[in-house]
C-alpha cells in the first residue's frame, strides 16, 4: 500500500521563499487588482506578483532593445567583438527567463 502523504509531498512543487511587504497603492489600482484577481480566481498577492514580474520583464526587453539600437547606430569597428556576444547572452537570458515563467503557469488537468 502506498502512503498518499508521501506521494503528495513528492508531487508538490518547490516554491521560492516569500517575504511579506506592505505597499501603498492608489485606490483605482487596488480596485482593478481585486476585480481581476476575482475574475481569475487568483489571490491579490499572486496577481500583483504576476503584474510586477511582467513589468520587470518588459523593462528588461526595453533595455535590451535600447542597447541594440545604440549598438547598431554606431559605426562598426574591427575590435568591437565583445558587445555582440554580451547582447546575445542578455537576449538568451531574457528568453530563458520568460520560458521558465511560462512553464510554471501551466496547470495540470484533472
Amino acid at each position: 500500500m502506498v502512503d498518499r502523504r508521501c506521494m503528495k509531498n513528492r508531487m508538490t512543487k518547490w516554491k521560492p521563499p516569500r517575504k511579506r511587504v506592505t505597499v501603498s497603492l492608489p485606490s483605482d489600482l487596488v480596485r482593478r487588482l481585486d476585480r481581476q484577481s476575482r475574475s481569475q480566481g487568483a489571490s491579490r498577492s499572486g496577481l500583483a506578483e504576476r503584474w510586477l514580474r511582467a513589468g520587470e520583464r518588459q523593462d528588461r526587453v526595453s533595455s535590451l532593445e535600447q542597447e541594440l539600437e545604440e549598438y547598431y547606430s554606431q559605426p562598426a569597428e574591427p575590435d568591437d567583438s565583445e558587445l555582440p556576444s554580451a547582447l546575445g547572452r542578455a537576449a538568451r537570458a531574457v528568453m530563458a527567463d520568460d520560458g521558465r515563467r511560462r512553464a510554471t503557469r501551466r496547470r495540470s488537468s484533472r
